[in-house]
């Protein structure tokens, strides 16, 4: 993906180091063995328990993280008993170690590691940030994650995710967005990733910001408009449906309907809009980006204009329900 986050079963301890070695201080302290093991789980394991022979819990498929009570624990015993402790961990097919704030890991780790082929480094960081840097990353890495076929693009800084059948004019109105000083972010398709209770958007790392324009052919946009109209990642928050007039007859007209729809479990707004020949698509995804804005801080122009019509009707009634005089006098 061209956001730098490898797929899940692309992350091998060799890539994790390639690519977050720097931030979190990494130095192979034992040779390159298990650099090719794949990283198998987001989250962290601190191995102090199952270093004492209670390994009835222990998750072996997590990154195990030798922090200073378990590099103390291990420096009390004798080398006999420091290497049956650390047998009690590598019974089990342990992949990556981190000892952190620069100790030297023990030469019985660094032994049992080379029989098991596990990756085995060294950082001079503190335990608790290590920890969090990497979770941050591995979350990223691991989050659920879905392709859709559509165009997603940054209007007023609102991830639209437009999408429609093939040829309805996506790309087409999306490009019109671009010139308009919007920024795309991905054509054709579209890989959200879900981190929290967002969805983030990108594309893909070999197409880059290329549009496919029938007639036209392939288009570098970054290349055309220059590199402030494209961007790496947005967060998706709304879709914009385009479909056939004739598709749908009875679109809505006061936008009193909300509609919704659903990625990865997170609920998103969505718009519907017709095409039709002289349309003016970009116009109308501006304002549907606009709308969005609006509604995000509390301003709801139909359901408000809709109580303005039934407080006029109320009064309308109230002064026509009264009672009525007829002109003509009292008969003697």
């Amino acid at each position: 993906m061209r956001d730098k986050f490898p797929e899940p079963g692309e992350m091998t301890v060799r890539k994790l180091a390639e690519i977050m070695g720097q931030r979190l201080m990494l130095a192979p302290a034992c040779g390159e063995e298990g650099f090719g093991r794949l990283v198998s789980s987001p989250d962290i394991s601190r191995p102090g328990l199952a270093l004492t022979g209670f390994t009835h819990r222990f998750l072996h498929d997590r990154i195990q993280i030798f922090g200073e009570t378990e590099i103390t624990y291990l420096s009390y015993l004798k080398p006999s008993a420091r290497e049956a402790a650390i047998a009690n961990i590598f019974q089990f097919p342990v992949y990556c170690c981190i000892v952190t704030k620069g100790y030297e890991p023990p030469a019985e780790l660094c032994a049992a590691a080379w029989k098991s082929d596990c990756a085995v480094f060294r950082s001079p960081r503190d335990t608790t940030p290590l920890i969090h840097d990497l979770t941050g990353y591995l979350a990223e890495v691991f989050a659920p994650r879905k392709s859709v076929h559509g165009t997603l693009v940054d209007v007023f800084g609102v991830g639209l995710l437009v999408t429609g059948r093939s040829a309805i004019g996506k790309s087409e109105a999306v490009l019109g967005l671009v010139e308009r000083g919007h920024r795309l972010v991905a054509d054709d398709m579209v890989r959200i990733r879900r981190t929290g209770e967002v969805l983030l958007g990108t594309g893909d790392a070999l197409m880059g910001y290329h549009m496919e324009i029938r007639g036209l052919g392939m288009v570098d946009v970054a290349a055309l408009f220059g590199i402030r109209a494209v961007k790496d990642r947005q967060q998706v928050d709304i879709e914009v449906r385009l479909v056939d007039w004739t598709q749908k007859p009875d679109f809505d007209r006061t936008g009193l309907e909300k509609a919704t729809t659903t990625y990865l479990g997170i609920r998103i707004p969505q718009v519907t809009l017709p095409v039709l020949p002289g349309r003016n698509l970009a116009l109308l995804l501006e304002v549907a980006a606009m709308n969005h804005l609006l509604n995000t801080r509390g301003v709801d122009v139909p359901a408000a204009l809709e109580q303005k019509l039934i407080e006029r009707m109320q009064a309308a009634s109230e002064a026509g329900g009264g009672p009525r005089e007829t002109g003509r006098g009292e008969e003697s």
